[in-house]
């Protein structure tokens, strides 16, 4: 005769929650307790700043349809915008906002990104309208 023990006769037990369910919980638990306000007792007096627009902080470029080149509103060749950026070389980290006709070929384009890039100009957006301003024209 076999005698069967109490523990051989016990069958799995599945515990109810995931892994992710406690690290969830942890983490809830974590984000509550923890105070985001700076330590009390110490009273500070903060500087004040100002804030100046994008358009002091920007180097703006234009390209025509016929593919003339302004530099804040000035217009100039490819040689004067290389002189020009040559001589703005503590601004390089100045963003360079890039505003180019629709109908444009790209080569012109090129051309001007190439100027960029030689002068180390890097930090460069292109604008454009937005879908909801453009008409539905693309």
């Amino acid at each position: 005769m076999k005698v069967r023990s109490f523990i051989s006769g016990l069958k799995p037990v599945a515990i109810g929650t995931s892994m992710a369910d406690l690290a969830l919980l942890l983490l809830v638990f974590f984000m509550a307790s923890t105070s985001t306000e700076p330590p009390s007792g110490v009273e500070l007096t903060l500087p004040f700043a100002e804030t100046q627009g994008a358009e002091q902080e920007s180097i703006y470029i234009t390209l025509s349809q016929e593919g003339d080149l302004y530099v804040d509103g000035r217009k100039m060749s490819l040689q004067d915008l290389y002189d020009n950026l040559a001589m703005r070389n503590s601004e390089k980290d100045k963003i360079v906002s890039v505003t180019a006709d629709k109908n444009l070929e790209y080569r012109i384009v090129a051309e001007v990104l190439s100027v960029l890039r030689s002068q180390d100009f890097l930090n460069v957006v292109f604008m454009s309208q937005s879908r909801k301003h453009a008409g539905g024209e693309r």
